[in-house]
């Protein structure tokens, strides 16, 4: 159960739900409603309190529940098929109607085909076996932290109740519940779409490839993963969505790029559908933590640099860590400005990077190179260094 759902009842005409500036979360990361009250007396005396609280929608609920069922369903059938490959045993195939000889007929000569491995090595379907694996586990664990934060809430506003039953004042959820349940929205919505890429790719093949061949493994597994991507994506709101448009197409064409190199097929032609992306940058929402916005504008004027790309979920973490206020100064440079398409490429000054790029997003400070998201503390010691460095090399002759 939500908080949202606890507040319908809790939050009458006389109380409205409000955020604080301190409290404020990132539209891409929404949390639940931290206060469910209206300002305190002391609050609303100031005008920092006046100004801060601002009312916003209700967090959908993600059916955490509904997507961990499903994919312990797919987790079943493809630990079942990665066995029988590995085994090298025939699969059983219901629905068998295309009359192929042999014990396990039509969908065995497909399950055996050179497409059940990826790079002619690793079973498909161990892969699979992972991946549903993967996201019932970040769904049980979502729901878990759902519920625990649910009952917290209900416990404190409890406290908060006066003897004749009138709430006295709204309980807050800290901050750590709420940025803590992100990371499991985010991790079911990115399995959920390199699923459905994966069987949207994976159908295709058997369309073209195996024409009136009947596979209720594939179609199954399909019909797994694009629930779980449906479910996935009904639990968010219109503005997480909008704000996950880009990030979310770079799963899809990171899946269909793996699938085509995987399955040795030279023609990209399918992969380019999952690509084929106009320059979008997402805007930066969060808002700017102290000495974040002095940390930007002393890497920016030590010529330090962040390298990354518009659809890098990665490189919008990372300005989302600095806040809109440090954008301003932010040292960063898109790598792909005129957009994502089959023919496009990396920019030059990517191109031409000390040190070379190896992924998104890079840090190169002072000549050293850091790739991945990096932690404050990280840009603090990288920048000592290399202004140490500085120091200690020797002055131009004159």
């Amino acid at each position: 159960m939500l908080l949202s759902a606890l507040a319908r009842p809790l939050c009458g005409p006389q109380v409205s739900p409000r955020y604080t500036a301190a409290q404020r979360r990132p539209a891409s990361h929404p949390g639940r409603l931290l206060r469910c009250a209206a300002a305190s007396e002391d609050e609303a005396g100031t005008a920092e309190g006046r100004e801060s609280a601002v009312d916003l929608p209700p967090l959908k609920q993600m059916p955490y529940r509904a997507i961990a069922g499903l994919a312990a369903v797919g987790l079943a059938g493809t630990a079942y098929l990665t066995a029988v490959k590995v085994l090298n045993l025939t699969p059983a195939c219901p629905l068998n109607l295309t009359g192929s000889a042999g014990v396990g007929g039509g969908c065995g000569d497909i399950l055996s085909s050179r497409y059940s491995t990826l790079f002619g090595v690793v079973p498909l379907a161990a892969m699979g076996m992972l991946a549903y694996g993967g996201v019932a586990a970040v769904a049980l664990a979502g729901a878990r932290f759902s519920a625990a934060g649910a009952a917290a809430a209900a416990a404190a506003w409890a406290k908060h109740t006066s003897p004749a039953g009138e709430p006295e004042e709204a309980p807050e959820v800290s901050a750590a519940q709420v940025e803590g349940e992100a990371p499991f929205r985010t991790g079911v919505l990115a399995g959920g779409l390199a699923l459905a890429s994966c069987s949207s790719f994976l159908l295709r093949i058997l369309a073209t490839e195996f024409e009136g061949q009947l596979c209720p493994w594939c179609l199954g597994s399909a019909a797994l993963s694009f629930g779980i991507a449906a479910l996935a994506i009904s639990g968010l709101r219109a503005r997480e969505l909008e704000e996950a448009a880009a990030p979310g197409a770079g799963v899809v064409a990171t899946t269909l790029l793996l699938l085509s190199l995987g399955l040795g097929n030279p023609d990209l032609s399918l992969a380019s559908a999952g690509y084929d992306l106009d320059y979008n940058l997402p805007a930066v929402s969060t808002q700017s933590a102290p000495g974040a916005v002095s940390l930007a504008q002393r890497l920016r004027d030590s010529g330090a640099r962040m390298y990354g790309a518009f659809w890098c979920s990665h490189c919008y973490d990372q300005k989302q860590s600095f806040g809109a206020e440090a954008m301003e100064a932010f040292p960063y440079v898109e790598c792909y400005p005129e957009g994502l398409h089959k023919d496009t490429k990396i920019a030059a000054v990517c191109e031409t990077a000390p040190g070379g790029l190896t992924g998104f997003p890079t840090w190169i400070i002072g000549g050293e190179q850091l790739v991945g998201e990096q932690s404050f503390e990280q840009l603090e010691a990288a920048l000592a260094r290399a202004q140490a460095a500085t120091a200690a090399a020797p002055a131009p002759a004159s």
